[in-house]
């Protein structure tokens, strides 16, 4: 084991990193290096400049081959660590909603290049750990955001990310599939002024794609954030588009991340429901992975 074979920091590290290279590139491993060092072992990104010479101790030895073996079990790190950086907030994450991703946030930074005059109303609608609505609430402090979610644990997770942030964020159990209730809120969430921007990034992975999942995800992100039904991929973008349509303001946008194979038939969709100018934005991986639509 890591923590019984040395103390010595060169020897620790190079054993730390035989431990997790078949799970993890050699980047994200020296990420996870760095980030143990400072988060449980208190060691300041600046002192871990020198410490060519460092010994562990035996307590911060068991302290990292615990994070080893929890990690080797498919752990995510973001759980371990309990927060992830998203857009630059520093956001809880648990188990209670999906781990916010890299392409989200280049979702927000679309979102928040493309809206010069500033938007009143906003709404998230799957709004999940409050990544997105927190990001926008952060970039455009006089809107109004709101979060609309089915999970009340992610709820919970949500509002504990604003409390803690102090961004003035309101989060709704509300079921977008259920035309009535979602009617129903948008009604009441409109009554003093129609929605500039709409966004959602709702569960689009079909079910048939669940094998070839890696564990991390399938053992500890939920499974009702993640999957649709086979023969019905936009099911959640068609229930969105459509109830939104008549609460839109008159320069309202509409703002998707998708399936990379699904996005073609998304905003075929949204097109034939009569929104405008749908503009489609590859992600970072080269993927098309986003959705602008007016209305």
């Amino acid at each position: 084991m890591i923590g019984e074979k040395s103390s010595d920091f060169k020897d620790q590290k190079d054993l730390f990193k035989e431990a997790l290279a078949s799970d993890f590139s050699m980047s994200e491993i020296q990420q996870i290096w760095r980030q143990i060092l400072t988060h449980f072992l208190s060691i300041s990104p600046i002192e871990q400049i020198a410490m060519g010479d460092h010994q562990f101790s035996l307590q911060e030895s068991k302290i990292i081959e615990r994070i080893v073996e929890r990690l080797q079990n498919k752990e995510p790190f973001q759980h371990i660590l309990g927060e992830v950086e998203f857009y630059g907030l520093e956001l809880k994450s648990d188990g209670r909603a999906l781990i916010p991703r890299p392409e989200t946030e280049e979702l927000v930074n679309w979102i928040i290049e493309d809206n010069k005059a500033l938007p009143l109303n906003i709404l998230d609608i799957c709004s999940g750990s409050g990544c997105i609505a927190l990001s926008l609430s952060q970039a455009f402090q006089d809107a109004q955001v709101v979060g609309y979610e089915l999970s009340t644990e992610a709820i919970e997770l949500s509002e504990e990310n604003a409390l803690a942030l102090k961004l003035p964020v309101e989060f709704k159990y509300v079921d977008v599939l259920d035309n009535e209730q979602f009617t129903s809120a948008l009604k009441k969430q409109t009554k003093l002024g129609l929605l500039d921007i709409v966004v959602s990034n709702p569960p689009y992975i079909p079910y048939c794609e669940k094998d070839s999942m890696d564990d991390v995800v399938l053992k500890h992100e939920p499974e009702m954030a993640l999957f649709v039904p086979n023969e019905e991929p936009l099911l959640f973008y068609r229930k969105i588009a459509e109830g939104i349509l008549p609460f839109l303001s008159t320069c309202g946008v509409l703002y998707f991340e998708c399936h990379y194979l699904q996005l073609e038939n998304t905003r075929n969709m949204l097109l034939e429901l009569g929104f405008n100018n749908v503009e489609k934005r590859k992600d970072l991986q080269g993927k098309w992975r986003m959705l602008k639509a007016q209305k």
